[in-house]
């Protein structure tokens, strides 16, 4: 943990539709940080392709330092994509902090159910899942070879 953090208070936002190139930009960096497998293209692309996106964000003295993205899945769920807190500022709860707005932003839009993916490897993340209510529906192989785990939370 940085120097003098923990008297240092975090500032959290939300924001609806595609980000700005500038904010963007500050995703990418934390992004790039977390996920050695990251896809630029393929990021920015979904960013830009999805309905409803919406974008949890965590500062700290006015840097990034962690995200939770998702999107309109389907008329009544809600997908929640990609998050991650850059390594220095885990163990903080930010992460589930992220998940709390994300979900209370989800569930006054009306959406019914939430989803999302993880893997074997990501164990604090499906840990994290698990202790929002997220139950796990399902595991497959995709076309890479890589095992998901599917976990969904009712919202009603």
């Amino acid at each position: 943990m940085p120097n003098g953090m923990e008297n240092d208070k975090f500032t959290f936002k939300i924001v609806e539709g595609i980000p700005s190139k500038e904010l963007l930009e500050d995703i990418l960096v934390v992004y790039k940080s977390i996920f050695d497998d990251y896809k630029l293209d393929f990021f920015k692309d979904r960013i830009h392709q999805k309905e409803e996106l919406l974008i949890a964000l965590c500062y700290h003295q006015n840097q990034l330092v962690g995200f939770k993205i998702g999107y309109r899945y389907n008329d009544t769920t809600f997908y929640s994509w990609v998050g991650g807190v850059l390594p220095e500022y885990r163990r903080t709860g930010i992460a589930k902090k992220l998940a709390e707005l994300q979900e209370q932003e989800v569930k006054a839009k009306g959406y019914q159910t939430m989803r999302t993916k993880s893997m074997n490897r990501f164990k604090p993340m499906m840990i994290l899942n698990l202790k929002n209510g997220f139950d796990i529906k399902s595991v497959y192989t995709n076309d890479v070879g890589q095992t998901k785990i599917v976990f969904e939370k009712s919202l009603n």
